[in-house]
């Protein structure tokens, strides 16, 4: 955003638009009146000057102009597109909820679970796959960002559910996804959502081998749906590496995309405690 006035540029066409009217309304010649010596009274029955009157009028405009600088400097300070300030792999202070119910783990084809009542979406679930090891993270991550379009995509950190997969990948695929609509799509600022695919955690290394990297390597097993892929169901193991298929319960990733165009004030708390979360702007 750029500056809304050029001072310099308004006094001069300010002052040459009052010069034009001043000489065509004129009845005598300008150089044997000065504007300092013609003088009216104002409605409060001041006297005043033709030179003070306009000195005045400029004044205030100036004045007006510069509240208005100001103003707009404020909001190149403190708002921005986020999609043109966040990093991938940065938090986001998204909300998704709470659960209104309790949930045991699942243990058959197609059942959620994990969770309990009063428990934050946004927050992860203990491991779901037997002895699997329990992941850290929670909150929202960006995955990935357009600053062209100035969108913005975002997934759980961790697993706010698990969900049991055991014979029918189509139905599973199907369910994770419509579960990712119905449990986590804060229409506030959310556009679409679906469940974290093959081609989602194959983009951030460029490969399906193990990784370090936290936005796929979470400490613990998940599920990939296909993504256009050969027909089946993927799953993250817990050294980042994709596989295809299997029966268990496994942990359940959310994306969300952000609706385009969203703003932030800056990085703050989100509802689980990440302290530098970029704070969204709830759109006009």
């Amino acid at each position: 955003m750029g500056r809304l006035f050029n001072k310099k540029k308004f006094v001069f066409v300010f002052g040459l638009l009052i010069g034009v009217i001043i000489m065509g309304g004129a009845s005598y010649a300008l150089n044997e009146i000065q504007s300092s010596s013609v003088s009216y009274k104002k409605k409060d029955g001041t006297i005043t000057t033709v030179k003070q009157a306009l000195d005045d009028l400029i004044n205030t405009s100036l004045s007006r102009i510069d509240e208005l600088d100001e103003k707009v400097t404020d909001y190149e300070k403190g708002i921005h597109y986020l999609a043109d300030v966040v990093k991938v792999g940065e938090y986001v202070a998204y909300d998704a909820g709470e659960w209104n119910e309790t949930k045991e783990k699942p243990k058959s084809q197609g059942e959620f679970g994990g969770y309990t009542d009063g428990q934050s979406k946004n927050d992860s679930v203990e491991w779901c796959y037997s002895n699997s090891h329990t992941t850290s993270l929670k909150g929202w991550r960006v995955l990935s960002k357009n600053e062209t379009t100035k969108t913005v995509t975002i997934i759980h950190a961790g697993q706010p559910e698990c969900y049991y997969h055991g014979t029918n990948p189509t139905e599973s695929i199907t369910k994770l996804n419509d579960r990712a609509k119905n449990q986590y799509l804060n229409q506030i600022y959310a556009e679409s959502a679906h469940a974290m695919n093959y081609g989602d955690a194959y983009a951030i290394t460029g490969d399906g081998g193990a990784t370090s990297e936290t936005l796929r390597n979470t400490g613990s097993l998940y599920w990939l749906t296909n993504s256009g892929y050969p027909t089946g169901l993927y799953y993250v193991w817990y050294d980042g590496s994709i596989h295809s298929d299997e029966t268990n319960s496994f942990g359940f990733r959310p994306v969300i995309e952000l609706k385009a165009k969203i703003l932030t004030t800056g990085q703050g708390s989100d509802k689980v405690g990440n302290n530098k979360a970029w704070q969204l702007v709830k759109p006009q």
